[in-house]
């Protein structure tokens, strides 16, 4: 093997070793339907029954700092977006390494399609929240 094509083939090996490395971990396999979990809570969270929400805390999670967290957006949500008009879509993703209801809903005010992110646990417990405009969605986990 040319001392070349041995350099080529270690950087290769080196990119692949890399970049298993930083992927981010397999979650659980779900143990229930998560786009109906995710959609109950998105539903809770838009009405804003945060209550409903804080009783389907995922484990360890801190239910004063997710009543807070969700305040906070349920208010922004009210000033920035208006009342959901119509939902165009709902899936389930891998992100860092968990799973993630998003719902694609068009809103009263939004400047665009606007993108709910909600962290969920293998059994539909809520782990955290995200949310932006659909035009820019973060990047998912490889298949």
């Amino acid at each position: 093997m040319s001392f070349r094509l041995l350099a080529i083939a270690s950087v290769v090996l080196l990119t692949s070793t890399a970049t298993a490395q930083s992927s981010p971990a397999m979650p659980p396999p779900p143990t229930t339907d998560l786009v109906v979990a995710g959609r109950k809570l998105a539903d809770w969270i838009l009405a804003n029954q945060l209550d409903s929400v804080v009783l389907n805390l995922a484990p360890n999670s801190n239910a004063d700092t997710a009543r807070m967290e969700l305040t906070r957006l349920v208010g922004e949500i009210a000033i920035h977006g208006g009342n959901q008009v119509k939902v165009t879509e709902e899936k389930v993703v891998r992100r860092l390494g968990s799973y993630q209801y998003w719902r694609t809903a068009d809103f009263e005010h939004a400047p665009g399609p606007v993108l709910l992110r909600i962290v969920l646990t293998p059994d539909g417990k809520y782990g955290g929240i995200g949310i932006g405009l659909a035009r820019n969605p973060p990047p998912t986990d490889p298949e």
